[in-house]
C-alpha cells in the first residue's frame, strides 16, 4: 500500500465535473472562487454528523492528519493500525492508482473489512454514489478481505424521545453493487485526471450546464469573468439543461435565441429582456389587490433544521421556527410597524409562537407571505406537536395571500432579474440597490446556521449580536416586501 498520490477524493470529484477545473484546482488553488459563509456551515454540519457516527462503532482509534499536507502519515498509521490488529478506525486512509482516500469508518468483523462513509442528508444522491465508487476502488484494492461498502444517512423517520438513539438516527445501505458497476468510469476518469496533469496544460473546456452540475464549480469567477452578461446561463429563467441545448446550437446569450425556439413564460421573459421593458399586467395586478383587505401584515419566518435532532419529538431536518417578522398596516396610508418572535432559549419554540403569531393575526385581515408553501409547512409542522392549535392555524391560513404569485404568475416582472424569482434579486432589479448587502447575514439558510451558532454561543456579547443580526435579516425581508407592495400598488394606481 503505496502512501503518495496524484489525485484526491475532491481533486477526482472535480476531475469528472471538469478537467479545466480540476487543472486550476491543482496549479492556480489561489483563484479559487471565496469559500460562501453557508457552504462552510454545509461543511461544518458534515463534520458533526460524521463525529456522532462514530459512536455506532466505538472504541475506534481516529487517523485524521494534523494538517492536510499530512495525509501520508494517515496512510502510514492505517496501515500499521491493520497489521495490529484494530477492529475501528476512523478517517482511514488509502492510496492505490496514486489516489488518496479517507474513509470515515473502516470495520473489521471476523477477519472482514466493511466500509461505512457518512453523509449528512436524508438521501443518497447521485454524487454520493460516484465518491463511494472512489473510494470502494481504491479500497478494493488495498484490502482484498473488502466485504462491503455502506453509505450511512440520516433516518427521516427517526424522533427524538428523551435520549438520543444513534442506531436508530442513520441508515445505513449497502452501494457495493453500484460501486463495482462504475469501476471501469472510475479508471478511465483516473487515467483522464493524470494525463491532465502530465500535460500542464490548461484543458480548453468551453463554460456550460457542467460549471453547475452536481455543484457550481468554485472557479466559476475565474472562468465566468469574461463571458457577457446576458449569458445564456446566467438566465434563472432558462433551466441549465435547456441552456445548454441552445449554448450547443451557437445562442450563446439572450439576445441570439430565435423566436421560434421559444414559448410561454420564458418567452415573455426573455422578450422584456432584449426590450429592457417591464411587464405589469394591469388587470391581474388589480385583482390580486382587490384580494388586500386592511389591517394588513407582511410576514415572514425563519427556519432552524439542524440534522441532528435537538428537541423532543422532533427529526432530522425537521424545520422549526425559531424567528418571525411582522410588519403591519392599518391601512393602506398608514406607517408600517414592526414586531417580532425570537426564541432565546434553547427548547423548541413552537407554542409560544404559536400563541405570538395567532395573537399578532387576530389584528389583521390579510397576511403577505413570500411563498406561502414554506410558511404553511412550518405552521402545519409546529401544529403537530400541539394538535389543540389546529382549528385555530387552519382559520387563520385562510388569511395568508402568496405575494410571490405577483411574479412567478408574471403579473409584474422586472428584466433585471433575468428569470429570478428571488425576492432579493426583484428587490435589487426594481429599485436599483440591495437592502441585504450591509446585513452581516444574507440568506435564509445561512440564518439557520447562524441560530444554531446562538445556541451554542456562551459569550453573552456575541450572543447578544448574533440574535440582533438575525432579527436585522428576518426584518428586511418583510420591509422589502412592503416596499415593493407599495410600489406595485402605484404602478396601477
Amino acid at each position: 500500500m503505496s502512501d503518495k498520490h496524484l489525485l484526491s477524493k475532491t481533486s477526482f470529484l472535480k476531475s469528472v465535473q471538469c478537467t479545466k477545473a480540476f487543472f486550476l484546482y491543482k496549479n492556480h488553488y489561489n483563484l479559487k472562487d471565496p469559500l460562501p459563509k453557508e457552504k462552510q456551515a454545509v461543511f461544518n454540519r458534515g463534520h458533526q454528523v460524521g463525529l456522532l457516527a462514530q459512536s455506532l462503532f466505538p472504541d475506534g482509534i481516529d487517523v485524521s492528519p494534523t494538517h492536510v499536507s499530512k495525509f501520508n502519515d494517515s496512510v502510514k498509521r492505517t496501515k500499521e493500525l491493520i497489521e495490529q490488529g484494530q477492529k475501528v478506525i476512523y478517517e482511514a486512509a488509502f492510496v492505490y492508482d496514486d489516489v488518496l482516500i479517507a474513509l470515515d469508518i473502516l470495520v473489521n468483523e471476523g477477519g472482514k473489512w466493511y466500509a461505512y462513509e457518512v453523509k449528512s442528508s436524508l438521501k443518497i444522491s447521485a454524487a454520493y454514489v460516484m465518491d463511494a465508487a472512489l473510494q470502494y476502488y481504491v479500497l478494493a484494492n488495498c484490502l482484498p478481505n473488502l466485504e462491503d461498502f455502506y453509505l450511512v444517512t440520516m433516518n427521516a423517520n427517526y424522533v427524538l424521545q428523551d435520549e438520543l438513539d444513534v442506531q436508530a438516527l442513520f441508515k445505513i445501505k449497502s452501494v457495493k453493487t453500484d460501486a463495482e458497476k462504475n469501476t471501469e468510469f472510475i479508471k478511465y476518469h483516473i487515467q483522464l485526471a493524470k494525463n491532465v496533469i502530465d500535460k500542464n496544460v490548461l484543458p480548453k473546456v468551453d463554460i456550460g450546464e457542467k460549471c453547475f452540475t452536481p455543484y457550481q464549480c468554485d472557479f466559476y469567477g475565474t472562468c465566468w469573468k469574461h463571458e457577457p452578461t446576458n449569458n445564456i446561463f446566467e438566465f434563472s429563467g432558462i433551466s441549465k439543461k435547456q441552456a445548454q441545448i441552445w449554448f450547443e446550437k451557437g445562442f450563446k446569450t439572450v439576445y441570439y435565441i430565435p423566436e421560434e425556439e421559444l414559448s410561454g413564460n420564458t418567452k415573455l421573459m426573455v422578450q422584456a429582456y432584449k426590450n429592457h421593458t417591464e411587464i405589469i399586467d394591469k388587470p391581474a395586478l388589480q385583482q390580486f389587490f382587490k384580494k388586500i383587505k386592511y389591517p394588513v401584515a407582511f410576514f415572514d419566518a425563519e427556519m432552524y433544521a439542524p440534522a441532528i435532532p435537538q428537541y423532543k419529538g422532533t427529526s432530522p431536518f425537521e424545520a422549526m421556527p425559531f424567528l418571525f417578522s411582522w410588519h403591519s398596516m392599518a391601512n393602506e396610508k398608514a406607517i408600517p410597524q414592526h414586531n417580532y418572535f425570537y426564541q432565546e432559549e434553547n427548547k423548541y419554540a413552537g407554542k409560544a409562537l404559536l400563541d405570538y403569531l395567532i395573537a399578532e393575526a387576530e389584528k389583521v385581515n390579510t397576511i403577505l407571505v413570500f411563498d406561502t408553501a414554506q410558511e404553511l409547512k412550518a405552521l402545519s409542522g409546529v401544529v403537530k406537536h400541539f394538535p389543540e392549535y389546529k382549528k385555530t392555524i387552519d382559520k387563520l391560513k385562510n388569511k395568508f395571500v402568496d405575494f410571490s404569485d405577483v411574479f412567478t404568475k408574471l403579473w409584474y416582472y422586472h428584466p433585471q432579474t433575468k428569470g429570478s424569482m428571488s425576492l432579493k434579486k426583484i428587490y435589487e432589479s426594481v429599485f436599483g440597490k440591495s437592502i441585504f448587502d450591509d446585513l452581516a447575514i444574507k440568506s435564509g439558510l445561512l440564518a439557520s446556521y447562524k441560530y444554531d451558532d446562538y445556541l451554542k454561543e456562551t459569550d453573552l456579547f456575541k450572543k447578544d449580536e448574533l440574535k440582533n443580526n438575525l432579527i436585522d435579516y428576518c426584518k428586511t425581508d418583510t420591509q422589502a416586501m412592503y416596499d415593493l407592495f407599495v410600489y406595485l400598488s402605484m404602478s396601477i394606481s
